[in-house]
């Protein structure tokens, strides 16, 4: 079987990140992936991966921009050409993109909604969802029902899945430290996260926070991993609160972020709205008591007080107090660690993840055209 993903663009992200994990584990079942989109800084990794990419000009945020169309012929092309078997779309530009292109070939398509869309009339009049669409999170699939009147049948909910094993080494104390001065990082506990640097990730609360943890715990620093639009604006914003010298902030990382997590003595995702937590599910299975917002698919990945901690949307102060909580309590810390890993490998894995969605492509591809 071979499976043309449709992105937008392959820059650093979760759905980036979503698509290349994803595409090595169904390789080893058997089916072969190749990638469309603009292009990005991760086209690097597919090709290590053995992953085909082929460029298209589909970057834009209009979803009926001409480019779209034009993009959809492209797509068209590809398909004929390299004996495509399902199209597997996953932004809301790519959907419509390869809709068309699923007419023009005749060639099944599904989709993963990754997150949550505003329920404009042009969505709900234009079904260009695909044949199954794979939702990430129980909230992303009863948004997809409710806000977009698409029957449950339709919907898969499979989530998002890490490789265990990227994650499963237990770094040494001389490791972390090696591992911190290379970064940058001072002595002293770390409270980190990792992910686009854009205002729905709310990376400003956890900036925030810090302000209230550092007159709390001097020697207390924030290492914040991933770029985006608002890289600018964080790094002025910690400026205006007097933390230059607490939040670290790396960029991109285009290689293993296993050592990065390594280093957090506490992960926290501040997300404003969230699918589910790809970044949340790495910390988890690297052994990080998390802490998270309670919003969208987060609490279909922590149980709060048992395998980490949910805390207010959009709130520093309550990051501030449970990362606090967290650092001055080593038992809770722990336990919560242990618990965390426990709960990703067992209901989180990749493999999981890569078994479900190969026989929803099969399920796809045997209905007919």
């Amino acid at each position: 079987m071979k499976v043309l993903h449709v992105n937008t663009h392959m820059n650093m992200g979760g759905i980036g990140q979503y698509i290349l994990s994803l595409s090595a584990a169904v390789k080893r079942r058997g089916v072969t992936c190749i990638v469309a989109s603009s292009g990005g800084n991760m086209e690097g990794e597919l090709k290590a991966g053995g992953i085909e990419h082929r460029r298209i000009d589909i970057k834009t945020k209009f979803e009926f921009a001409p480019k779209v169309f034009f993009a959809a012929s492209g797509l068209a092309e590809i398909i004929r050409k390299e004996n495509i078997d399902i199209i597997h779309a996953h932004t809301r530009v790519s959907q419509v993109a390869a809709s068309i292109a699923s007419r023009k070939t005749g060639i099944p398509y599904v989709s993963t909604c990754h997150g949550f869309f505003k329920p404009r009339l042009s969505r709900r009049l234009f079904d260009t969802w695909g044949r199954k669409i794979i939702a990430i999170s129980a909230p992303v699939k009863a948004h997809l029902e409710m806000d977009f009147g698409i029957r449950p049948s339709r919907i898969e909910m499979i989530h998002n899945g890490v490789d265990i094993e990227k994650f499963s080494k237990d770094y040494s104390r001389g490791e972390i430290d090696a591992i911190k001065r290379l970064i940058g990082l001072k002595d002293g506990p770390v409270i980190g996260t990792m992910g686009r640097l854009s205002s729905v990730k709310g990376q400003r609360f956890l900036v925030e926070a810090m302000k209230h943890i550092a007159s709390r715990n001097e020697r207390a620093q924030c290492m914040i991993v991933g770029a985006g639009p608002e890289e600018g604006v964080l790094k002025e914003f910690a400026r205006s609160l007097g933390l230059e010298g607490r939040v670290k902030f790396t960029g991109s990382v285009h290689k293993e972020v296993a050592p990065y997590l390594a280093c957090m003595d506490v992960f926290v995702l501040p997300s404003i709205k969230e699918g589910l937590g790809l970044a949340l599910l790495e910390a988890m299975a690297s052994g990080r008591p998390c802490v998270a917002s309670d919003v969208g698919g987060i609490t279909d990945i922590i149980k709060d007080g048992a395998s980490g901690m949910i805390v207010p949307v959009a709130n520093g102060v309550a990051i501030a107090d449970a990362v606090l909580k967290l650092l001055g309590d080593g038992s809770l810390s722990s336990r919560l660690a242990q618990e965390g890993r426990r709960s990703v490998k067992e209901k989180f894995s990749l493999d999981d993840m890569a078994a479900k969605i190969v026989g929803l492509y099969k399920g796809a591809a045997g209905e007919g055209a």
